[in-house]
């Protein structure tokens, strides 16, 4: 498995409304990423649904502050359309 098909498969996380953010964030937003924020954002990965789902709904802030341009990104995706405000 490639790392486009490996990242695409652990953005799947089985609420429908963070797969699409995801989803939409990893076709938009990851190939501009630098090297470090991409190896970032997989560790990002690695957090838990209801954190990331804490976080992008604004309930509370990532411990680790590298995580916050993520979660700013995800929170200016608009899935039906449009793109998040870089």
């Amino acid at each position: 498995m490639n790392l486009e098909s490996r990242l695409r498969w652990r953005c799947r996380r089985g609420i429908k409304e963070m797969d699409l953010l995801l989803d939409k964030f990893l076709s938009d937003i990851y190939p501009q990423l630098d090297a470090a924020d991409k190896k970032r954002f997989e560790l990002f990965l690695n957090e838990t649904d209801p954190d990331i789902l804490a976080w992008v709904t604004g309930k509370s802030l990532p411990d680790d502050p590298a995580y916050q341009k993520f979660v700013s990104y995800l929170q200016n995706i608009h899935p039906a359309g449009g793109d998040a405000r870089l």
